[in-house]
Parts: C-alpha cells; sequence; structure tokens
C-alpha cells in the first residue's frame, strides 16, 4: 500500500499549491489553510500504519479517512454553487454504502457527520455571497439536499434490513440443514450400532442352538463379540466348586502373556469381586481402581476392563472378561449390551458343561475312570491319522488278567472290581499323559504308546508286566488280605508289515497340511487284530508274558519276550 499513500499524498499536494496560486487561500486564511494541509498528510500517514490491524477497525479508518478527504475537497473547491450539487452527490453516495454495510448506529453516525458537512458547505458558500444575497435560495438548497439525504438513508436501510433478514433466513435455514445432516448422521450409526449388535445376538443365539462343545461354542462367541467390541483378550473363568477357585477355562490369544492368572481365589481382584457380588463391573482405567491385581508383566499394560458374571437359575457358574490395552475401551453401551447377552451366554456355558460332563461320562468307564471302549476307539482312529500321515510310530498294547474269572468266583465280584480299579491306577501312573489308556472290557485293557519306536515298545510291556507281577492287589473289601495278580500282553505296530494303509494327498500336491488316511477304520481293526492274535498266543503259551504280533516289524534279543509265531 505505500504507493497508494504516495499518490494520495501527491494529489493533495497539487490541490492546494493549484488553489493556493490561483485563488489564495480562501477566506484569507493561510495558517488554517496550510493547517488542514498538514494535518490530512499526517492522518494518511497515520492510516498506513493501522493496515495491519483487525479488519472491523480497518474499515472504521478509512471511513473517517474518506470523510475527510470530501471535507478537504469542500474546503478547496467551494468556489462555485456548483461544488454544492457535486457534494451533495458523494455524500449520498457515502451514506448510502456505510448505511448498506454498516451497523445502525455506525450508519447512524456517518449519516449525522454527512449532513453535517453539507449544511457546513451551504453556510461557507453563503458566506462568501455564492448565492449573492438570496438566502431564500440557500435554505431551499439546504432543505433539498437534507431532504435527499434523508431519503437515501431511509432506503438504503430498509435494502440492508431485508438483506440482513434474508441473511438470517438463509443462516437459519443452513444451521436447520447442518442440524438435520448431524442429526441423520447420528441416526445412521445409530442404526449401524444396534444392526450390530442384532448381529451378534444373532450368532450368540445360533451357536446356543446349534453348538455344545465348550471350546467350539466359545470360539464363535469370541468371533461374534469382535463384531461389536474391540478388546485385546476373551477370557472365562469357571467355579471349582471342590477348590473354590475360578479357573481359567478358555481365553482368546492363547495362553502367553495373558496378564491373569490361570486360576484366582473367589475373593481376589476384579474378577473375584465380580464373582462374588454377582455384578457386572466396567473399569476404564485399572490403574486407579484398589480391585485390579497385577499377575504378570503384561497385566501392566492393561488399561480397560469389563466383566460379567456368569448367573443361571441363580447359581454363579464364573465370570466373562473382556480386556483392553487402550484406556476408555468400554463405554455404558458395552457394559449394558454385555448384561443384555450376559442370561444367553450364561444358559449356553450350563448347556456346554452338562454336555461336556455327559459326553465324558460316555466315554469314561464308570469302575476305573480310564476311557472305556467308545472312548478308545475315537481317540485310537484319530492318533492312527496323525501316525500314518506324519510317519511317527505307535504302538498298541493289549493286556489281559490272568486267571480274573478264579478272582471273581473266590473272593467276589466287588474284590474282583477292587483289583480292576487296582491295576488301572498302575496304569495310570506308569504311562505318559500322551499315551492312551483304556479300559477294553471286561478284564481287557489296551494301551496306546504314541511316538514310541517298535523296538522300544516290547521293553516297556516287560517292565510294566514285572511291575504288576511285584505288586500285592487287594482281596477283601477291607483291605486287610492281599495276593499276587499277573497279566498277559499282546503288542503290535502300525508297522506290522500285514498293514496296508492308504495314505492319500489332495489336490494342493505336496502340502504336508493335506494329507489323510483313507482305511483308517479298517487299518485300526487289522493292529487291534493282530495284537489280539499275540495276547491269546501269550496266554496260550501259560501266561504272564508278552508277546509280540505275527508281523511285528522287529525281532526281540530279550528271551523273554517272543513273537506270536513261535508257538
Amino acid at each position: 500500500m505505500p504507493y497508494v499513500l504516495g499518490v494520495k499524498i501527491l494529489v493533495l499536494v497539487a490541490a492546494y499549491i493549484y488553489v493556493f496560486l490561483m485563488h489564495g487561500p480562501p477566506l484569507n486564511h493561510t495558517a488554517l489553510y496550510w493547517l488542514t494541509f498538514v494535518v490530512l498528510i499526517g492522518f494518511n500517514c497515520y492510516i498506513y500504519t493501522q493496515l495491519e490491524c483487525e479488519p472491523q477497525r480497518r474499515e472504521r479508518v478509512f471511513m473517517v479517512a474518506l470523510a475527510l478527504d470530501v471535507v478537504a475537497m469542500i474546503y478547496l473547491f467551494f468556489l462555485s454553487s456548483g461544488t454544492q450539487i457535486a457534494l451533495l452527490c458523494m455524500l449520498a453516495l457515502v451514506i448510502g454504502f456505510y448505511s448498506l454495510v454498516l451497523p445502525v448506529s455506525m450508519g447512524l453516525l456517518i449519516g449525522i457527520g454527512s449532513v453535517l458537512l453539507y449544511v457546513a458547505a451551504v453556510l461557507i458558500q453563503l458566506l462568501q455571497g455564492s448565492y449573492a444575497g438570496y438566502q431564500t435560495d440557500a435554505v431551499a438548497s439546504l432543505l433539498l439536499g437534507l431532504a435527499v439525504l434523508v431519503a437515501v438513508t431511509i432506503v438504503m436501510r430498509r435494502i440492508k434490513q431485508g438483506v440482513d433478514d434474508i441473511y438470517s433466513v438463509s443462516d437459519y435455514l443452513a444451521h436447520d440443514l447442518s442440524s438435520q445432516a448431524i442429526n441423520a448422521e447420528l441416526a445412521i450409526e445409530v442404526l449401524v450400532e444396534r444392526n450390530r449388535e442384532v448381529q451378534t445376538l444373532l450368532q450368540i443365539l445360533e451357536n446356543f442352538v446349534a453348538v455344545l462343545d465348550f471350546d467350539q461354542l466359545f470360539e464363535n462367541i469370541i468371533h461374534a463379540f469382535r463384531n461389536r467390541f474391540q478388546f485385546d483378550k476373551f477370557t472365562i473363568y469357571l467355579h471349582n466348586t471342590e477348590t473354590e477357585h475360578l479357573d481359567l477355562r478358555l481365553e482368546s490369544g492363547g495362553q502367553e502373556g495373558t496378564g491373569v492368572a490361570r486360576s484366582v481365589r473367589t475373593d481376589y481382584g476384579v474378577v473375584g469381586w465380580c464373582f462374588s457380588h454377582g455384578e457386572g463391573v466396567v473399569i476404564n482405567d485399572v490403574a486407579n481402581d484398589p480391585r485390579f491385581a497385577e499377575f504378570n508383566p503384561r497385566a501392566r499394560r492393561l488399561k480397560s476392563l469389563a466383566c460379567q458374571p456368569l448367573i443361571f437359575r441363580g447359581e454363579r457358574l464364573g465370570v466373562l472378561c473382556l480386556d483392553s490395552e487402550k484406556a476408555n475401551s468400554f463405554d455404558e453401551d458395552t457394559f449394558a449390551f454385555l448384561e443384555s447377552v450376559m442370561p444367553l451366554i450364561s444358559v449356553a456355558v450350563s448347556n456346554s458343561l452338562h454336555y461336556s460332563i455327559a459326553k465324558e461320562e460316555s466315554l469314561t468307564d464308570n469302575l476305573t475312570k480310564l476311557n472305556n471302549h467308545r472312548g478308545f476307539m475315537e481317540k485310537f482312529v484319530a492318533l492312527l491319522d496323525t501316525a500314518y500321515c506324519d510317519e511317527t510310530p505307535m504302538e498298541l498294547i493289549i493286556i489281559d488278567i490272568d486267571k480274573f474269572k478264579g478272582i471273581n468266583d473266590t473272593y467276589g465280584h466287588l474284590v474282583g472290581n477292587l483289583v480292576l480299579t487296582e491295576l488301572a491306577n498302575i496304569l495310570r501312573e506308569f504311562f505318559r499323559g500322551s499315551d492312551l489308556v483304556a479300559r477294553y472290557g471286561g478284564e481287557e485293557f489296551v494301551i496306546v504308546l504314541n511316538g514310541t519306536p517298535p523296538s522300544i515298545a516290547p521293553r516297556i510291556a516287560e517292565q510294566l508286566r514285572r511291575k504288576v507281577e511285584a505288586h500285592q492287589f487287594p482281596i477283601s473289601l477291607q483291605r486287610d488280605a492281599f495276593r499276587q495278580v499277573t497279566i498277559s500282553l499282546g503288542i503290535a505296530s502300525t508297522r506290522d508289515s500285514n498293514l496296508e494303509p492308504e495314505i492319500i494327498r489332495g489336490s494342493r500336491g505336496r502340502d504336508e497340511a493335506d494329507v489323510f488316511l483313507r482305511n483308517r477304520e479298517e487299518l485300526g481293526a487289522q493292529i487291534i487284530d493282530n495284537a489280539d492274535q499275540a495276547l491269546y498266543a501269550a496266554k496260550n503259551e501259560g501266561r504272564n508274558q508278552v508277546m509280540l504280533s505275527l508281523h511285528f516289524p522287529v525281532n526281540q534279543t530279550d528271551d523273554t519276550i517272543v513273537v506270536a509265531d513261535s508257538r
């Protein structure tokens, strides 16, 4: 803007010099004449320094500058009555413009100032004799000019009021439309959220109706929860009535670094508090909650926790927990939704527990608590698949108690049951957890040595035979009398020479995961028959010995272990 200021100063200097040289100072006031020049120059320089101020103040500065410039024009060019008309037009434009753009008070101030300028101009012209003594003409001009200025002010004010009304209505409509758009967006978000909740409920209901297996049920429920909540870990504790602890039954993401205990007292931590009080809880800053207890380093990363008790028909079954490593992950809606679905999940937990118990009982021998024939066959066929597809050895041992009928006939069936239970305990302690031990039927037991080479299995069987032979079995219900019991054992292997496994590879060719055993039922029956034939051979040869299958892949040097065909 400096060049604008320079041009303006040059024009003022030229105008003042021109009037001074051509006409002399008006009214012969030389000092006043040049004083106005100095004031105008100084004020325009001040304007230049204020150009960076706020917009509202800058507008007022330019307004005053324009008014003073008009004063200068009047002072310089009121030499003829024609100046009055030019002044009137200029003032009408000024009043009209500022009445339109400025507030009412500011527009009124400009109008009054303009009227005063006009009155001063007419009076000065009258004093100089521009009306040649005709005061009536001066008054008429004054009244006409005032009427014009008032009319312009009123008209522009009305126009401004209309424009303001239009802007006000536009602002109202824009605000209303904006509010409606925001409300519509919020309504859409609420609908989407409710839709997610309904989908989650439907998934839970679908699993509740269709799935009874505990692990499968809650794998599906975890998937449903992830569609509704943001959490890092999902855990379920179940009440152990024997220990009065809450045992971790299920968790998402595996067991590594869970930040939770494997077993919790019913009065300890947030989980214990939730169970003992029978109330749900949401904690968005666990560091400031006295109920929170750290179990391992991962717990220090936890920020938010939501827990709900599992209650069915007044019985507290356990606690469901969601945890997050972000603060404020769970809000009131989360708590309300969890609270609404907990009855469904509690029913599902109760049904799954009863189903698991019933299934376990159907696969477990009531007397010995080992796998029964059905449980053994289900697991044995699955182990066969793994053994052949992964090319790992697996051996089968069938055991029969020697002369067991004589024990029943001599001491009674209750004592016979004691002998069976005692042998089951020996087998349970003798074999590994990865081995499969079952009561095959009557006085027969069966063991699957998982991952055991054929060369080692006979030695294990012989060690077991000697251990049983050295054990004293009770022969009275009071356990005050004991006797020796012996067993006969037959062994077969998945590598027996008469077996023909049909290993099939799927469409993915060499992919190890796409391999399965097509004739596993037939193969399993053949292996059992091989071991059974070896067992019969052992009993026919005098009992209390280990006999290998006729097709066993390894020749034994131990003279206490023979192959069935040595009969």
